[in-house]
């Protein structure tokens, strides 16, 4: 694992700002016609596009850090275009952001597979909901109405953070786009 940025990890992250800052605005617009349509479930449906650009990140760059990064640029990038939460979506990018690099923290930066991708998952849903509970008034719901709320959000979430990014991944990997460095083998 490298332990620092270098310029193509930089110009990386950036790219998938930017390319997420313009999937979240028009993810809004979808959000604003289903938020219509299914109420609640909107957001939790959508919401694991709407973090997908942490997990990406810190998985293609492997770098700490990389995934609050990526999502607070990602809200940025939102913002800038347009989006219709405004500056909200900045602070949610920072809560997403860390519940998204604490999954990847707790297995030491050292586990590039599903089990980090999966952890991140739960961890970004976990923080992003306890954050939302109030936020979004969850609180006043009776408790199995939360249970599905959190259900559809960490499904949201696994699909979304672990199953689209692993593809993404290896995809890219097999285009041979991305060259990473063998692990050096126990002697």
């Amino acid at each position: 694992m490298k332990r620092k940025f270098h310029l193509q990890d930089v110009i990386l992250i950036a790219l998938i700002a930017i390319i997420f800052g313009a999937i979240f605005v028009g993810t809004d617009y979808l959000y604003n016609f289903l938020a219509v349509a299914i109420g609640p479930f909107a957001n939790e449906a959508l919401f694991g596009l709407w973090i997908m650009a942490g997990p990406l990140a810190i998985y293609l760059t492997r770098v700490p850090g990389s995934a609050l990064i990526g999502e607070v640029l990602g809200a940025a990038a939102e913002v800038l275009f347009g989006g219709t939460f405004g500056a909200a979506a900045l602070l949610s990018g920072i809560v997403q952001g860390i519940g998204s690099e604490l999954g990847f923290t707790l297995w030491r930066y050292k586990s590039w597979g599903w089990a980090s991708l999966l952890t991140s998952a739960v961890t970004t849903t976990v923080v992003a909901f306890g954050y939302e509970l109030f936020r979004l008034g969850y609180v006043k719901y009776a408790w199995p109405m939360i249970l599905l709320l959190f259900l559809v959000r960490l499904a949201s979430v696994t699909f979304f953070g672990a199953v689209c990014v692993r593809a993404v991944d290896k995809m890219l990997e097999r285009s041979q786009v991305l060259h990473r460095e063998k692990p050096s083998s126990a002697k």
